[in-house]
């Protein structure tokens, strides 16, 4: 027997060193990838969320109609959302990097295959509609939610600009009255606007309008959106 291996016999010997069990790696390597597997899930949550709040901003389709579009635009990224993504992504990295298989792994392969799997859980919520349904969950049970973490909100809360939102309480021969994000009643001209057709004008809706402020509490519609931003075309009514 070698020098080396006598030294380190006495060594076990001495200090009453006793060998890991293998129930102890099993556990070790269980627990890493059950940490991996959640940071990927919340990491796709967060990516489907990014997308619908996006997507609801309707920036695509203000695009022709704005001057300040890249203020819009920076606006309209759901910045908490993007940055717990990231966070998860990165978590996950980290946690798949330790796991028995991942440890042979390089840097970039290990972080790419975080992302797409990212990429493609968070698609799939978000065509489900697993994302809309949790955001609605978040506004509903969290306070600060909608003015603090819905890009929403701070595009259409600036009736300067020509964006507002609101909920309509009652509906008039060529115009409207709503309840705006922040509380505040507005008399609404409808006469000229191109209404989408996913939109209806009854109270209770919660619509997003594009036009011009005349006057304190008065705005002029040059169109309406649903809030959710959903559906493409659009037919020109009158009220």
């Amino acid at each position: 027997m070698g020098k080396i291996s006598k030294e380190i016999l006495k060594k076990i010997e001495r200090e009453n060193i006793k060998p890991i069990g293998k129930w102890s790696f099993v556990l070790k390597n269980s627990f890493l990838w059950t940490l991996f597997g959640l940071n990927i899930l919340f990491g796709s949550l967060g990516f489907a969320i990014s997308i619908y709040l996006f997507q609801s901003s309707d920036i695509l389709n203000l695009i022709l109609s704005v001057n300040d579009f890249l203020q819009v635009l920076v606006l309209a990224i759901p910045t908490v959302w993007v940055l717990l993504t990231l966070l998860f992504l990165i978590v996950s990295y980290l946690n798949f990097r330790y796991t028995k298989r991942g440890y042979s792994l390089s840097f970039v392969k290990i972080f790419t295959i975080n992302i797409i799997v990212i990429l493609l859980i968070g698609g799939t919520l978000h065509i489900l509609g697993v994302s809309e349904r949790l955001n609605t969950v978040f506004s509903d049970s969290i306070t600060s939610y909608n003015q603090s973490i819905d890009p929403r909100y701070k595009i259409w809360s600036n009736p300067e600009g020509g964006y507002i939102a609101g909920n309509i309480v009652s509906v008039e021969e060529g115009s409207i009255e709503i309840t705006d994000l922040e509380g505040n009643r507005w008399v609404v001209g409808t006469s000229n606007a191109r209404v989408r057709r996913s939109v209806s004008l009854i109270e209770g809706e919660k619509i997003k309008i594009v036009g011009n402020a005349l006057d304190e509490w008065t705005f002029e519609a040059l169109e309406i959106l649903p809030w959710e931003g959903k559906g493409r075309n659009m037919q020109e009514k009158h009220f």
